[in-house]
């Protein structure tokens, strides 16, 4: 980020300076008090766990240039500008930096697969110019705004990823980032405890296309369902791809490399290309055809959408196969909800390995739904013939209880209630040419138990 001063952020929040020096220049914005660098801005944000008010003095003593506050404080030296919402307050200052740079942003949303199509998004546009994109989880009300500020001059494209659990988050990041090409990825029953039903979760994320730039380009699949329902303005450009039917982006073959991904022929909006995938499973395709969609919004070459996506490299805990000498694990711990639970089951059936445990904890945030979907979840692990099954979690007896009900025998399921227990309870497939999807809400953590499974196997 360039610089920006004590002016300019009174001028973006409507706040009001009450000490301090107006031409302050602040070399960036933070809200993070214990890694605030000399001369940037603190922004004191407030939660129900937390208060930044309380560290706005520490942040100052680490180096810090000023403070942005919603709350009355002890004095204290630097700039400090008062401001109604502190949180409100980080996205109007992320808004106005993103205005002075001339930037082509891609906005990424949807209800799965964004973290992945953002990662191929960026990897093909970095082979044309400088890129920035959504680092780790940052694609909140908090994230968002301070990966815009890292925006530089020489920035030519930003992938910025859009989530929400809640109404009105992607109608106001999509306003702060304003993209120039936007893609839903798909519908699915995801955080229905806040956003109630698939109707509500349309209406949430249509919302990105309402804030994409007059001139810009909205990007869907219409062949996935729920997709004829989502409203796209009718000023903006449309990029259709499909991996069933005729699109400006198909799918037109297929070749399948086992954990090493898919090789796929794409009918390029009229220019043939193959493309290698080097994630597994079919939605994996999917995703990779929605980041050429974007590329060609673009005007991206053929040649360096092939590449962008063969070389694209992807966050830990996401589809991430680990292979050690004993067993094949598939690390997916970072999160869960239905479409994802049953896009894994589908990649674990179809692995060419000859055993296949799933390993898996509850999907939080369905509200009262959470029933439904986790009896779903047993009848598809059932359905999908995986060898045995490993449950943890509130939900584990349902979804137990429904695999056995749709005719997966009681002795290959197993309910348990310690990491301990899943360790203990594979310890026997261990070279058995297995493979064990690890897979459920970040809240379960999960992950531990690929840590010591890699320890072990």
């Amino acid at each position: 980020m360039n610089g920006i001063s004590a002016r300019d952020v009174v001028a973006f929040t409507d706040g009001y300076l009450l000490s301090g020096d107006i031409d302050t220049v602040f070399t960036g914005v933070s809200t993070d008090s214990r890694s605030i660098g000399p001369g940037e801005l603190f922004v004191a944000l407030r939660g129900e766990r937390f208060n930044g008010h309380a560290y706005v003095s520490q942040a100052l003593e680490r180096g810090a240039a000023g403070a942005v506050v919603m709350e009355e404080i002890p004095r204290a030296g630097g700039v400090i500008i008062s401001v109604e919402d502190s949180l409100q307050a980080l996205g109007d200052i992320a808004a106005g930096v993103r205005g002075r740079h001339d930037v082509a942003i891609v906005g990424v949303t949807g209800s799965t697969g964004k973290t992945t199509v953002k990662e191929l998004c960026a990897s093909i546009l970095s082979l044309a110019g400088p890129c920035l994109k959504t680092e780790k989880n940052y694609n909140n009300l908090v994230g968002v705004p301070l990966t815009l500020l890292s925006l530089r001059p020489d920035h030519e494209f930003a992938v910025i990823e859009m989530g929400t659990n809640r109404f009105g988050e992607i109608d106001r990041l999509s306003s702060i980032t304003r993209p120039l090409v936007s893609i839903i990825t798909n519908i699915n029953p995801v955080h229905l405890s806040g956003l109630r039903s698939i109707s509500g979760i349309i209406r949430e994320k249509q919302a990105i296309f309402r804030n994409t730039a007059k001139c810009g380009c909205a990007v869907i699949n219409p062949s996935l369902e729920y997709m004829d329902g989502v409203e796209i303005p009718p000023q903006l450009q449309r990029i259709t791809f499909s991996h069933t039917t005729k699109a400006d982006i198909s799918l037109t073959g297929i070749r399948h490399r086992g954990l090493d991904g898919s090789d796929i022929d794409v009918d390029l909006a009229g220019k043939p290309i193959q493309v290698h995938v080097p994630l597994p499973g079919m939605h994996n395709v999917i995703n990779a055809l929605g980041a050429c969609a974007c590329a060609v919004a673009l005007n991206m070459d053929p040649e360096v959408i092939a590449e962008g996506i063969r070389t694209a490299r992807f966050p830990g805990m996401r589809s991430e196969i680990v292979i050690s000498d004993h067993l094949t694990i598939i690390n997916d711990c970072y999160n869960a909800n239905p479409a994802s639970m049953k896009a894994a089951l589908s990649m674990l059936a179809e692995s060419p390995h000859t055993f296949k445990v799933a390993v898996l904890g509850d999907m939080l945030e369905l509200g009262g739904d959470a029933a439904f979907w986790h009896e779903e979840l047993g009848r598809w692990v059932a359905a999908f013939g995986i060898d045995r099954l490993v449950c943890i979690g509130e939900m584990a007896d349902v979804v137990c209880s429904a695999a056995v009900a749709a005719g997966m025998a009681g002795r290959d399921v197993f309910r348990v209630h310690t990491k301990s227990e899943i360790l203990h309870n594979l310890q026997d497939v261990f070279d058995k040419d297995a493979m064990v999807l690890v897979k459920a809400s970040r809240a379960l953590e999960l992950d531990q138990v690929v840590n010591q499974l890699k320890q072990v196997a």
